[in-house]
């Protein structure tokens, strides 16, 4: 049976793959309000930008500790308790605004506990994932994951928005629903996912755990080369976006004419998500990251010397096209490689290094393009993407990396 029939057979798969695309539908709507009601609230954009911050405070500074706690616990009873958590903290939110009672303090809480509850979920979600489906379906099954996501996102603006006209808080409420769908789906899932066995007599304390997990990153030359690669890109597309919206404000195109190019790159996201199957089914893996990296560069750095607005839109979107196999190819084989007793301080470890510079994106977007101007940032956002993909390309252990196929079979061996 091919991969794809196979996953729609695998009804733990499904039970898991349905609770995350609702509640993924329920975040990216929350995300997009939450910033307006900070703004309702306040009327200040400064204290209401401070919730997007607290969010990804709440995910860099739990990440470490997080990945070493769900070494050491079942990873069902970590993913029910992170939706559990969510439907409490997005629920008291919608409580909170019907009875005319929401305060910033309670936004920039919510916004923190989410952000550290999806530093325990997300590891817990890829080491589950590795439980449930075949090695060789873990690719089309990340795949998938990053379909739901880029539609999620290419959904929850206009979706979040429609809502938000009719009450504040009902895309809150729909959020916490989300939530709560996500919990009863996972506590319906057959398969045991039990907490990894030590490797001695007792599980190491935890800060030499996290030494361990990072140590161990570290030592693995192709996901030491992955996690340097992310965190390059993940620092530069994030800078380059901002200018490339900042500009085509500062120009005087229309917000919605603006508000295109995000709808392009979902696009772009979905189509590509839909393709990665196929191409990591016909391409060798590193191989494929390492062209998926070029075409990014190039795509970026050829923005620096474009200003009409629809081409920008579908070069965007093609840039995007591979990021789904890029991720879901390299992070795949990363998921695979790992040991269960590690999977969780691995992923952690990566994140962390992969997003702990994010914040510092638009910083300095803003200060390159308001002192050197909007093309001498954009080159220097894809001169740091270059970067990335040479270090790919030259990563001789990225190189090597197979197909999905012949590395599963390879571990199954």
């Amino acid at each position: 049976m091919a991969g794809p029939r196979r996953l729609l057979h695998n009804g733990d798969y499904l039970r898991l793959m349905s609770g995350q695309s609702i509640s993924s539908l329920g975040t990216a709507m929350s995300s997009f309000v939450f910033t307006l009601l900070g703004m309702a609230i306040t009327g200040s954009p400064v204290q209401a930008g401070l919730v997007g911050t607290a969010a990804a405070l709440g995910g860099t500074l739990v990440s470490l500790p997080a990945g070493a706690l769900v070494d050491r616990l079942n990873r069902r009873k970590v993913l029910v308790s992170c939706g559990l958590v969510g439907t409490v903290l997005y629920g008291s939110v919608a409580v909170a605004g019907w009875l005319d009672r929401l305060t910033i303090a309670h936004l920039l809480v919510v916004a923190f506990g989410s952000g550290a509850a999806n530093s325990f979920f997300m590891p817990a979600q890829n080491a589950a994932l590795r439980k449930i489906v075949e090695p060789e379906d873990l690719g089309t099954a990340m795949a998938a994951n990053e379909g739901r996501q880029h539609v999620a996102g290419l959904l929850g603006a206009p979706l979040g928005g429609a809502l938000y006209s009719v009450s504040r808080v009902l895309p809150i409420a729909f959020d916490a629903v989300s939530y709560l769908f996500m919990t009863v789906m996972l506590m319906t899932i057959r398969r045991r996912l039990p907490a990894p066995r030590p490797d001695g007599d007792k599980h190491e304390p935890m800060l030499r755990a996290i030494r361990t997990g990072l140590k161990w990153v570290v030592r693995q030359p192709a996901i030491r080369a992955m996690a340097a690669s992310a965190t390059l890109i993940n620092f530069a597309a994030g800078g380059a976006l901002l200018v490339l919206i900042l500009n085509l404000q500062r120009r005087g195109v229309h917000a919605s004419t603006i508000g295109l190019l995000e709808t392009g790159i979902g696009i772009g996201g979905v189509l590509g998500a839909i393709a990665a199957p196929r191409l990591l089914r016909r391409f060798r893996t590193g191989r494929l990251g390492i062209v998926a990296a070029w075409i990014i560069t190039l795509a970026f750095a050829t923005t620096a010397f474009l200003t009409r607005p629809v081409i920008l839109i579908v070069l965007l979107a093609g840039a995007i096209f591979l990021v789904p196999a890029f991720n879901s190819g390299l992070f795949g084989y990363q998921v695979m490689i790992t040991p269960d007793g590690m999977q969780g301080r691995a992923q952690s470890a990566i994140g962390f290094l992969a997003n702990a510079t994010t914040p510092l994106a638009p910083a300095l977007g803003g200060i390159l393009l308001a002192h050197a101007g909007a093309r001498a940032a954009l080159l220097v956002f894809s001169g740091i993407m270059t970067l990335s993909a040479v270090m790919l390309t030259l990563s001789g252990p990225i190189r090597a990396i197979p197909l999905l196929s012949e590395a599963a079979a390879s571990q199954a061996g």
